[in-house]
């Protein structure tokens, strides 16, 4: 039987409350009985503890044919809801492979990947061309019952001023102004596609050795699938890794890294501009809700810098 990470414990109390310390008691059972359906051997070293994250934990295992794998259980709600949906209809293409799947229960068995390697590892210019062609690979028709961009935008003109207002963050009201109106112009007419809406660095791991290369060396993990514009998803490339950005004149480095992202996913640079201000907004208004003063000055300067792009 495995052991919960202390330190997952901690961020599960504090995220989600007793619901997160109860789904913490689960986890042991849970990992035991998806062991025991889908015939998987443990393979963690003695005294080791499973990896995890901030919904989840990961459990090195064995297939019954001896293949790497992994035991993913995430916590269940509307952004864990279709990641297996999003990972089967990508089938291993850019994106780890989907072996099985309970979706309602938020169990996945995957394929094995180096966890200890992430594009953070890549000179900055390198992952952004890398996370851009994953980005342009990703962008596959949407299967059903992902959420559709034009509703998630269609919120934002209904809410992001209520949600403002109430939660009072310290900017110039201009920034909402701008969100609301790219999600009222833009929302309508967002495509259709697949898109990995947290594309970001290290959501990007290594294949394993000996690993089959024509799917890549770096491969996609834990969609929060959507279905649109591939521009929607360039936010995550933009504002990670900020520290790499030319210090002597940072928005402009920012913006120089969205037209080389564009330029190697095959997309609009001033749709994603538009896109990853109304993100970044949105972002500012819900650190504004929970409290965090700090968390919202990043979001707030990527905004103002691309609505300048």
């Amino acid at each position: 039987m495995i052991t919960v990470p202390a330190g997952f414990r901690d961020s599960a109390l504090a995220t989600f409350g007793t619901a997160g310390a109860e789904f913490c008691k689960t986890l042991p059972a849970v990992v035991d009985e998806y062991a025991a359906r889908w015939s998987l051997t443990l393979d963690l070293p003695a005294g080791a503890e499973p990896w995890y994250g901030m919904c989840g934990i990961v459990v090195p295992v064995r297939t019954p044919a001896g293949e790497a794998a992994v035991l993913k259980i995430s916590w269940a709600d509307e952004e864990t809801e279709h990641e297996h949906t999003a990972l089967a209809a990508w089938s291993g293409n850019g994106a780890v492979r989907l072996l099985a799947a309970d979706g309602a229960r938020r169990v996945l068995l995957l394929e094995r990947l180096d966890p200890n390697r992430t594009l953070r590892d890549l000179p900055i210019d390198d992952a952004v061309v890398t996370l851009a062609e994953l980005l342009r690979r990703l962008a596959g028709p949407a299967p059903p019952g992902v959420e559709a961009v034009a509703d998630h935008a269609a919120r934002w003109v209904d809410e992001l001023p209520r949600r403002w207002r109430a939660s009072r963050p310290p900017h110039d009201v201009w920034l909402l102004d701008r969100a609301v109106g790219i999600a009222r112009e833009l929302g309508p007419s967002s495509g259709a596609l697949l898109v990995h809406t947290d594309l970001h660095y290290e959501n990007v791991l290594a294949t394993l050795p000996g690993a089959a290369r024509h799917r890549g060396r770096w491969l996609a993990i834990d969609p929060k699938p959507m279905a649109g514009d591939p521009e929607f998803g360039a936010l995550p490339a933009l504002w990670n890794r900020l520290d790499d950005l030319d210090g002597a004149d940072p928005a402009a480095a920012l913006r120089r890294r969205l037209r080389r992202y564009a330029d190697a996913a095959g997309i609009d640079p001033d749709l994603a501009a538009a896109w990853s201000v109304a993100r970044a907004v949105e972002t500012v208004v819900w650190n504004a809700e929970i409290g965090l003063v700090q968390e919202q000055q990043r979001p707030a300067w990527v905004a103002e810098t691309l609505a300048a792009f």
